[in-house]
């Protein structure tokens, strides 16, 4: 379930913030220092004060001293974990980003295929890589330190009792991570169980009307109940391996303790230990089994972490769709030819066989197609969201397949027959991608399309809020804002994709008289299978 070696992989994430990391790190070491003498002390003030020279003051120094450093170890332990929680702030946050950024540079042929729910869990994992920088990892880490400092101060009080000490801390490692392993089988049972129950609870909700028109409640509660008693099963039995954990754990606990008490009894009776030794001997042997029973289960909480990272570390280590292509398309789009162009998706169909021709600057081109035919991958091709399968593609004489495709969809505008607006305002999505551009632009240009009286139409004008999706606007309308934002961006190609299919009338005849009247010096490319009122078509493309 991951390997301990995938945390070295969080390192150019921790680069950024060495500082903080070590600063979290020094202030661990400096607070077990600072608490490491106190059970020593302890034991002192019982030998040498309570039951030696029986001093108030002595008595009353040394408790004010073991109250500093508790003190001391409060605000250095406190300093050190809130390091760790701003490591984990920022690493956290800055992998989300670098995990959009990745997704958002994936070619479109793995992205088409990839569920959108399978990417979302992969940036919703960066939540439980950031759990190795949590305060409950770091204490653990924190008591390591003590336990190691313990053992070294163990050894100068006696070093007979640390052996016997020494030989206990194995058994009690391997029990504690015997009965934590069995614990977690059982709990990623009752996880499972639990999602399979979250899946049929959603399959009810999602498909409730349904489910009440075909009177399948009986069917679907049935399920329900079947899936219920698993979990209740899975539940029961995690339960049972969480109180044999903590039990086992206690025991194994109990009889170390009881041992070094015996081993502890006969030397205090012959005379060759103190009741103040081994009373800071059980302090520190507390701080090592419970050193020894964190490091034992940490496991639990490292291994799903570093399985997170080697998956997410996967996603980022993918071949973006601009991967070896370092030529940019600087010079504006005067030709866009195809050369025996063939495309083909994963289902291994051919939609587009051995397309020839080209457009050149100043053409109005018809793309002619029944549905299926392509008209839509033609349009993916042209602007990079795909690759053709065979044959070539030409921006300018330069194979689309040596140029930044970023670079290419910067000079190519686009009006979809399915066109996705975003949360916002009107005028938020008009200047969506733009640069260098204003309301004053906008308003301009609308102004000399003529279209003043459509966006007026609008509750707030440029100011109507959209929810996403195009939610709050008509069809109709969606594209007339889309149609200025691919106008404004002054591109030198426009794509009128289905620009007259899936709208009113009011809004066809007022996109058709826009380019009949309208003089475009760049390359205008209308994708459709209807032909009614497009007489500023220069020529038509079969498909």
């Amino acid at each position: 379930m991951g390997k301990l070696s995938s945390l070295l992989k969080l390192r150019p994430f921790l680069r950024k913030h060495w500082l903080i990391f070590w600063a979290g790190i020094i202030g661990m070491l400096v607070s077990s220092l600072s608490a490491n003498p106190v059970p020593y002390m302890i034991g002192h003030i019982m030998d040498t004060v309570l039951i030696g020279t029986k001093s108030y003051a002595e008595f009353y120094y040394y408790i004010g001293l073991i109250a500093v450093l508790y003190a001391l170890r409060y605000a250095i332990s406190l300093y050190a974990k809130y390091m760790f929680v701003k490591i984990n702030n920022v690493v956290v946050n800055e992998m989300r980003y670098s995990i959009m950024e990745k997704v958002m540079d994936l070619p479109m042929s793995y992205l088409s295929a990839t569920e959108k729910g399978y990417l979302q869990s992969r940036i919703s994992e960066c939540s439980s890589i950031g759990s190795i920088f949590s305060p409950t990892i770091v204490s653990v880490l924190l008591s390591a330190m003590d336990a190691v400092l313990a053992f070294v101060t163990m050894f100068t009080l006696n070093y007979k009792l640390a052996f016997v000490v020494l030989a206990l801390t194995p058994l009690f490692f391997l029990s504690s991570k015997a009965s934590s392993g069995k614990f977690m089988k059982s709990t990623k049972e009752m996880m499972e169980s639990n999602a399979v129950l979250n899946g049929e609870c959603f399959e009810i909700i999602n498909g409730i009307e349904d489910i009440k028109i075909l009177n399948g409640k009986h069917t679907h509660l049935a399920k329900f109940r079947s899936k219920l008693r698993e979990l209740i099963h899975s539940s029961v039995k995690q339960s049972k391996s969480m109180l044999l954990f903590m039990e086992n754990i206690a025991l194994i606990n109990q009889f170390g303790s009881l041992l070094v008490l015996l081993t502890s009894g006969i030397m205090i009776l012959k005379g060759h230990f103190t009741i103040g030794m081994y009373t800071s001997f059980s302090l520190y042997i507390s701080k090592v089994f419970t050193s020894t029973q964190g490091l034992a289960t940490i496991g639990a909480t490292i291994k799903p972490v570093c399985l997170s990272i080697e998956r997410v570390v996967e996603l980022m280590e993918m071949k973006g769709e601009n991967s070896g292509k370092r030529n940019d398309l600087k010079a504006p789009i005067t030709s866009i030819k195809l050369e025996n162009v063939s495309f083909t998706y994963k289902t291994g169909k051919n939609v587009l066989d051995s397309l020839n021709f080209e457009i050149r600057k100043g053409e109005k081109i018809l793309i002619r197609g029944d549905n299926g035919s392509g008209k839509s991958t033609l349009i993916k091709l042209l602007l990079g969201l795909y690759e053709p399968t065979e044959g070539t593609l030409s921006f300018n004489n330069r194979d689309a397949a040596t140029i930044d495709h970023e670079s290419i969809r910067a000079r190519i505008g686009v009006v979809s027959q399915s066109i996705f607006m975003f949360r916002g305002t009107v005028l938020d999505n008009i200047l969506y991608g733009q640069t260098g551009k204003s309301r004053e632009d906008v308003e301009r240009l609308i102004t000399d399309l003529k279209l003043q009286g459509y966006i007026d139409r609008l509750s707030m004008g440029l100011d109507t809020q959209i929810a996403q999706n195009a939610a709050g606007v008509s069809g109709g309308q969606a594209q007339v804002i889309a149609f200025i934002r691919a106008m404004l961006s002054g591109k030198d190609v426009i794509i009128l994709d289905e620009p007259i299919s899936n709208v009113d009338a009011e809004t066809r005849d007022l996109m058709l008289n826009l380019w009949q009247e309208r003089d475009f010096s760049g390359i205008l490319i209308v994708v459709s299978h209807l032909t009614d009122g497009m007489d500023f078509i220069s020529r038509s493309i079969d498909l």
